[in-house]
């Protein structure tokens, strides 16, 4: 049985993180690939009307049960079985566009976090909050966000790595990429895209370009299954690694760094300036062992 959060502030930041992954995934899918099937017959832009509609209808008992309202069912019939309500939602929104689906997406996740964040502890082991069935509220939202997000997340990314085994190499095609669109990592910065599983086929490794300002700082992290290589290009950098990150290491421009896999670590720009750097790392899917680690962020090591 899954082991559920203790409290609020654990199950936040199990959704934070939960999120960020379905949203790395998600932003990896190049847009002419976002309606077309998944082996599970949904496209990307299906999972995310299939994950908002589940959202909302969690913020929507909360938000009645706390006013003293009686909890709607689901804008369909009473008796509908679950695989019947998944079928009209996404019958209904296949005309949206994806800047449609899309915003719905982030407005009600952010309407979420508003809600859980405004419940005490008690609120959460309160069944009453939630109640169409004898489960809390804890275990109701758990199951309509964090579970929901890695589950979709999982398929988006194991689609990504089939879709490129079946084209190791794009057919035998040299690409150039230019780094213009980024994405949001787990660890907390932006990157700017470069080789990867998703865009290019790559089979072994990954390439990224990471511009990190002023003050800049990733979330404690390790890697389960890659090494990582950087080359710092401009700027100063320093970071703390180790099981309780109690080594410290300066980089300058012209440096290389080295990093073993599950190795605990966590970046920060050291200078005044940007710092520009070249990450590679010996996994085509860049995201897919980063695992964070919120106990390790607020160590006396960590320089907090």
């Amino acid at each position: 049985m899954t082991e559920l959060p203790a409290n609020r502030d654990e199950l936040m930041q199990s959704i934070t993180t939960t999120r960020a992954a379905l949203d790395a995934a998600i932003a990896a899918v190049p847009p002419e690939a976002r309606e077309g099937p998944l082996p599970s017959g949904l496209s990307v832009k299906d999972i995310l009307a299939h994950v908002t509609f589940w959202e909302r209808y969690l913020v929507d008992r909360i938000e009645s049960t706390v006013a003293g309202h009686p909890v709607a069912a689901p804008p369909y019939a009473v008796d509908a079985t679950i695989d019947e309500i998944n079928a009209r939602v996404l019958a209904e929104h296949r005309s949206q566009s994806w800047d449609v689906v899309a915003y719905e997406y982030d407005a009600v996740h952010r309407r979420a976090l508003a809600v859980l964040a405004a419940l005490s502890d008690a609120d959460l082991f309160d069944p009453a909050r939630c109640a169409d069935d004898d489960a809390t509220v804890l275990e109701h939202a758990y199951a309509e966000t964090v579970e929901h997000f890695a589950d979709h997340a999982a398929e988006i990314a194991a689609w990504q790595r089939d879709t490129a085994a079946v084209a190791p190499a794009r057919d035998g095609v040299c690409r150039i990429v230019r780094p213009q669109e980024t994405f949001a990592g787990l660890q907390g910065l932006d990157y700017f895209g470069g080789i990867s599983a998703q865009n290019v086929g790559a089979q072994a490794l990954c390439m990224h370009l990471l511009k990190m300002p002023p003050g800049a700082r990733a979330r404690a992290h390790l890697h389960e299954a890659h090494e990582t290589a950087i080359y710092l290009i401009a700027g100063r950098a320093a970071m703390w690694y180790g099981p309780r990150l109690e080594h410290h290491l300066e980089m300058h421009a012209g440096e290389f760094l080295y990093i073993p896999a599950g190795v605990p670590h966590l970046p920060y720009n050291l200078g005044e300036t940007e710092a520009v750097a070249v990450l590679a790392r010996t996994d085509p899917n860049e995201q897919e062992s980063v695992r964070l680690c919120p106990d390790l962020d607020a160590l006396d090591g960590a320089g907090i």
